[in-house]
């Protein structure tokens, strides 16, 4: 046992990494010999003082938030990225992972120097315009050489749209190009004239493409900026904005086709594959009871009626499930749905009613929605969908046994999306499974608790048969479900 730990010892040792052992007030109790020239301290100048004392002021709360864990939960590990201060005074930017000691009350640091990588990430914030966008079109991350651009602060932009920054001699079949070559998850490049903050007309070369997770799912957009005002004259700019319609017009006409022959083929795999799913195990019930009469029927003389009757009466049920399942897939496929003229309190409520009519007590329902305001859509389509989020949202309430449980339901609009956003306060999805709730087949529930079409379907239904997008992400108190679809005003 004591050479093993002194072979533990070298190892840490000569660890590229810095290693430290703090408690939960983050003084530092053991350091490796990696961590010293990292920031530039001896040994005894580290040990007992605090590791935050040597961080900047904005970085200390977080970093003391993520070691208040439960005793209950001791297995833990977390990253931070901080800036540190050396001690020859200059900033040293440290990647910083944080695990628990399972048999003591501390807390082992990993920290790597990533002071080049952010020296890197500074340049290009400072001197590059870029802009991340989510799958509805809104602005999530900006640089600040693009706040220099745009004349912006930053919580003035993040949050808007994308056409808040287009000027509105942009034809709107530019905008139907731009969503649909990205939905085709393809690049999309091009000149557009924008406006600054204070309305100053400019243009810029613009290219935008999809940006996607360590799953290979896509998480938003990323596009870079340039200011190309001095290359284009006034003369240039009618002749640009009709040409840029006029290939717009091709190029939509072109992928519109291709999203047809492609929603068609998606339907029809995804509903072949959805019910073999549902079938499999009926089927392998109803094979089983045949195959109990038959052995019973061979090997007794004298068969019990009352066993035949039983096995009959599964095979009768099991007939039955499958024939429920070709009728839900019928109603999502029909096509004889039409758009109807709505207003969003009648959408809501209807949603409402039908997912919450046995809610328990300790949920409260919060509802915001346009007021004199109507659309055209497939009503009973967006119910549907609303119902299952609704459901789950408030399933996962009575799962992690909420107090004061709530559900919010935010309806609003931009120039040309209706968005719905449905947020809980439970405690939110777990991070490693986020990513997967819109897979097929994939449940955290009990099959017993299995409802609806579940996620899967609602997410076919809004891409497809109403053409817009839905997302899933984590609020501070749980997790919000985004739905955004095209707006076809009655008004």
């Amino acid at each position: 046992m004591k050479k093993s730990n002194q072979e533990l010892q070298e190892i840490i040792n000569n660890s590229w990494d810095g290693i430290g052992i703090i408690d939960k007030s983050t003084k530092l109790i053991y350091v490796n010999s990696a961590f010293m020239p990292i920031l530039g301290f001896l040994k005894e100048e580290l040990l007992n003082k605090n590791f935050t004392s040597f961080m900047k002021d904005e970085y200390k709360t977080p970093f003391l938030n993520l070691l208040k864990i439960e005793d209950s939960k001791r297995k833990y590990k977390a990253e931070i990225d901080v800036i540190c201060i050396r001690k020859d005074k200059e900033k040293v930017y440290l990647k910083t992972t944080i695990s628990t000691m399972l048999d003591k009350p501390l807390f082992v640091i990993n920290i790597k120097d990533i002071t080049t990588q952010f020296s890197d990430d500074e340049i290009l914030d400072d001197y590059v315009a870029t802009m991340h966008m989510d799958l509805h079109g809104y602005i999530t991350k900006v640089s600040s050489a693009f706040l220099k651009l745009f004349l912006y602060k930053k919580e003035e932009i993040i949050g808007s749209s994308f056409k808040t920054l287009v000027h509105k001699d942009t034809n709107n079949i530019v905008f139907k190009n731009i969503d649909n070559t990205l939905e085709n998850l393809q690049e999309y490049s091009s000149r557009l004239k924008t406006v600054k903050r204070d309305k100053t007309p400019f243009w810029v070369s613009f290219k935008i493409k999809p940006m996607y997770n360590k799953y290979g799912d896509v998480i938003g957009y990323t596009s870079l900026i340039f200011d190309i005002t001095n290359e284009i004259n006034l003369n240039d700019e009618s002749s640009i904005l009709q040409a840029q319609i006029k290939k717009a017009q091709e190029e939509l006409l072109e992928k519109n086709n291709l999203l047809v022959q492609q929603s068609k083929l998606s339907i029809m795999t995804e509903t072949l594959k959805r019910l073999s799913h549902e079938w499999r195990q009926p089927l392998n019930l109803i094979s089983l009871q045949a195959q109990k009469l038959e052995i019973d029927y061979t090997l007794n003389e004298e068969l019990d009626p009352k066993e035949a009757i039983s096995s009959l009466e599964k095979i009768k049920d099991e007939a039955s499930n499958l024939s429920k399942t070709i009728e839900d897939f019928q109603h999502f496929l029909r096509k004889e749905a039409k758009e109807e003229l709505v207003n969003p309190k009648e959408i809501i409520d209807n949603a409402v009613n039908i997912a919450l009519k046995d809610k328990n007590n300790f949920i409260t329902v919060k509802i915001e929605y346009d007021k004199d305001f109507s659309f055209y859509t497939l009503k009973n389509e967006i119910i549907l969908v609303l119902v299952n989020v609704i459901e789950n949202a408030k399933e996962q309430l009575e799962k992690e046994e909420i107090e004061k449980g709530s559900i919010s339901i935010i309806q609003y609009h931009n120039e040309d999306k209706i968005i719905f956003e449905i947020k809980d306060n439970a405690r939110g999805i777990d991070e490693n499974i986020l990513h997967k709730i819109f897979e097929p087949y994939f449940s955290t529930k009990e099959k017993k608790h299995g409802v609806g079409l579940g996620l899967y379907t609602s997410k076919l239904i809004i891409n497809i048969q109403l053409q817009g997008v839905i997302t899933a992400f984590n609020n501070s108190k749980g997790a919000t479900i985004k739905i955004s679809i095209p707006k076809k005003e009655g008004n």
